[in-house]
């Protein structure tokens, strides 16, 4: 049985349980990678892609940020930028015969601003956690460009790649743990229900049992609020459904003999 089919039969038949303590170790933990694999792309994937566009990071630089130069002590933008939402400004404006106040003169007029940038030609204004200050360009010993930040692209690429593989290794090393917790609760319940399952049984049948908890784990990461009290209920679910599949183990058991001593009359 390959995988994916043992995926939806995780999801929706119990009586399959029984069949998955028969995979070896290895496939076991190919079903879990395989299982990781999927939640990763779907919430760290997507997003990502999403973010940057399907051009890539320099498709998306090229397209949402002008020209600029800063040398000689003098920074240099194609056109204005601006943008305001709430406490937040943002602002940028080289023309020569727009420069700012002094932080200190700006002071009453960003009280209702909670975090701000202003940029002219001659320096950035910021203000954060209640606090404005003010840097000169003259005071910086280098030169930057947006053909300088190209350059950096495919050192980006790299760092999100390294990322992305150390979330991913993480995320693994979370589920694993996780099914831990999930193999302690069901020796619980399969106690309470007098079957007798070993606790490297329990384990295999807690990596299967959380495959529609991380399917439902994906669908609420996209919504825009969290769900209360949600990791014990995620968790919950996978100790569900192993009562179930104990409870389906029971009826299998019961039901040899009858058919045994059906055969012989």
């Amino acid at each position: 049985m390959n995988i994916f089919k043992e995926m939806a039969l995780s999801v929706y038949s119990y009586k399959s349980y029984k069949e998955f303590l028969n995979n070896k170790k290895a496939k076991v933990f190919g079903f879990g990678l395989m299982l990781i694999l999927i939640y990763f792309l779907i919430t760290m994937g997507i997003p990502v892609v999403n973010f940057f566009g399907i051009g890539g990071i320099g498709a998306a630089i090229d397209e949402n940020i002008p020209d600029f130069e800063l040398k000689d002590g003098r920074l240099w933008v194609e056109s204005r930028l601006a943008y305001e939402n709430g406490g937040n400004l943002f602002e940028v404006d080289t023309n020569p015969d727009e420069v700012y106040l002094s932080a200190y003169e700006l002071r009453d007029y960003l009280y209702d601003y909670t975090d701000v940038i202003l940029m002219d030609s001659e320096k950035v204004i910021v203000k954060s956690d209640g606090q404005v200050d003010e840097l000169y360009f003259s005071d910086l010993d280098f030169e930057f460009s947006k053909e300088d930040l190209m350059r950096w692209v495919p050192i980006v690429y790299v760092m999100i790649a390294v990322f992305m593989l150390l979330a991913f290794i993480w995320m693994t090393a979370l589920f694993f743990f996780g099914v831990l917790f999930v193999a302690l609760m069901g020796m619980i319940a399969a106690s309470c229900m007098n079957y007798k399952l070993t606790f490297g049984q329990l384990y295999l049948l807690g990596i299967y049992s959380r495959t529609l908890p991380l399917i439902i784990k994906a669908a609420v990461s996209f919504l825009p609020f969290d769900i209360p009290f949600f990791f014990i209920l995620n968790f919950g679910l996978s100790l569900f459904i192993i009562i179930m599949a104990i409870q389906k183990m029971k009826e299998q058991q019961l039901q040899k003999p009858l058919e045994f001593t059906s055969e012989v009359i």
